[in-house]
């Protein structure tokens, strides 16, 4: 009985206890529950005043920012009225002005009116008096003064050249020294033959064949003599056909590279090679614009510089003539501050003619035709057809360019010809011209493309030098078959020598 009480009395207790204690911990939580949400409402209120501030800060700067804005449109509107007002006042001065000028003008044109209308009143009087026209009086002055003076007017007249032929000599002497030191150019040697290396004696053999077959379709089929020797390994192919020649050699060169050679054979790697040109062209053409430092062209212009590479004249290479030609004209246009660009082009141009033309046929006419079907500049075209004086030069580069063409085809070794027929050609010109009355001394130059004619000075007078070279123009078109283009220079002077004793 009392343990019973006891565990009761226990029990009761330890409820007691909890109750309590569940009571006293829920009594903190609701305590700590209401201090938080008092807290919340604090919050709240802080952020509502801090929006309510930040949104008064945010009206006061859009304020004054529009006030700000205002005054500026207002200033910027001052400034325009301001402008517009001035601009108003100039255009009314400029009005005025017009109207001076208007008036000024009517007052001129009536003088000058008034001054005409006097100037043929006293014609006509003067004429009247002196039974002569205008014209008629005017052509009688000119003869006396001729007749009285013309051997002061033929001496001042050669001062002046010669002054002027000085002033010139000396300045072109100092462009194309300066010209010439830029431009290293070599010494060019084409011969009839190429040789070919053969890596052994025994392909000597396989190139003749049997009863010699593969010689003579080679020969029949590219249309070149192949000469085998006694030198050994190597093998000749002659012929005065420059590109005949170059085809000749890349075919022989394949067929000794593969080994394998028969008439098939031949004319198989002979029929590639002449397709292959083409491609070869097109790359010696870009060879030149590389050496040149010029932009890429047209290709059809591209392929047309490429063929200069088989084209000779005189014995020089048009492929180097015409790259040599474009250096020089470059040294040239720089010393002259003139387009070097320009003048490169123009000079790798100039002989595109030659391409077209044969012996009897003037390439710079062609040229130009074929440079006007290819679109290109109209200073290269005028460079392409005046570079022998054929027509006006209209461009001081067309000047630059035929300077250029004389440097490179008139160096020692850049050209060739047959000895026995430039004799008796140059025999035959010079023969033609000092029969010519008056004419005192020829000299044949540049391989008969120029001819400098010195007529007598007590024969020929300067007014009668031009009739003198249009006779000499005539029996030379009458009396002998030439190429291309002549120029022929007339040159009068007179030397006094007196001896004091």
């Amino acid at each position: 009985m009392p343990l019973r009480i006891t565990l009761l009395l226990t029990t009761g207790g330890v409820l007691l206890g909890g109750a309590a204690g569940f009571f006293g911990y829920k009594k903190t939580l609701t305590e700590k529950a209401k201090k938080f949400k008092e807290r919340i409402a604090r919050v709240k209120e802080i952020e509502e005043d801090l929006l309510e501030e930040a949104k008064k800060k945010g009206e006061k700067i859009i304020n004054q920012a529009e006030e700000k804005a205002e005054k500026i449109e207002e200033q910027r509107l001052q400034k325009m009225e301001e402008l517009q007002n001035r601009l108003l006042d100039r255009e009314e001065k400029m009005d005025q002005r017009l109207e001076k000028l208007e008036e000024e003008k009517k007052k001129i044109l009536e003088l000058r009116q008034q001054a005409d209308d006097i100037v043929k009143q006293q014609m006509q009087k003067l004429e009247e008096v002196g039974k002569l026209s205008a014209k008629e009086a005017k052509e009688q002055i000119f003869a006396a003064i001729e007749k009285e003076n013309v051997e002061e007017i033929n001496r001042f007249v050669e001062k002046y050249k010669t002054i002027k032929a000085e002033e010139a000599e000396t300045e072109a002497a100092k462009v194309v020294v300066n010209s010439l030191q830029k431009v290293a150019t070599q010494s060019v040697e084409e011969f009839t033959t190429k040789t070919v290396d053969l890596p052994n004696e025994e392909f000597k053999g396989k190139l003749i064949g049997r009863e010699g077959r593969n010689i003579s379709f080679f020969e029949k089929t590219t249309g070149v003599e192949l000469i085998i020797d006694d030198t050994p390994g190597t093998v000749k192919l002659s012929s005065f056909d420059h590109e005949k020649r170059f085809i000749a050699a890349q075919t022989l060169e394949k067929l000794v590279k593969d080994g394998r050679i028969n008439p098939m054979y031949i004319e198989k790697i002979y029929n590639q090679v002449i397709e292959e040109l083409q491609n070869t062209f097109a790359e010696k053409g870009k060879e030149a614009l590389n050496i040149l430092n010029l932009p890429m062209m047209k290709p059809e212009v591209v392929q047309t510089i490429g063929q200069f590479f088989l084209r000779f004249s005189y014995g020089q290479s048009l492929w180097n003539h015409s790259v040599e030609v474009a250096k020089i004209a470059e040294a040239i246009a720089i010393e002259l501050w003139l387009d070097p660009i320009m003048s490169k082009k123009a000079g790798l141009l100039h002989d595109v003619g030659k391409i077209l033309s044969t012996s009897w046929e003037s390439h710079t006419k062609l040229g130009a035709d074929l440079l006007r079907k290819r679109g290109m500049d109209a200073i290269i075209i005028n460079a392409a057809e005046s570079h022998h004086y054929d027509i006006p030069m209209t461009h001081p580069i067309s000047w630059v360019i035929a300077a250029a063409d004389a440097l490179s085809a008139s160096r020692p070794g850049a050209r060739f010809d047959t000895k026995e027929l430039f004799i008796e050609k140059m025999g035959e010109l010079e023969k033609l011209i000092i029969e010519v009355s008056g004419v005192e001394k020829v000299h044949i130059m540049q391989a008969g493309r120029e001819i400098m004619v010195y007529v007598n000075p007590k024969e020929v007078d300067d007014l009668n030098v031009d009739k003198l070279l249009g006779e000499i123009w005539t029996k030379i078109e009458e009396q002998l078959d030439y190429p291309g283009i002549i120029r022929i220079t007339g040159i009068r002077e007179t030397k006094i020598v007196q001896y004091l004793r």
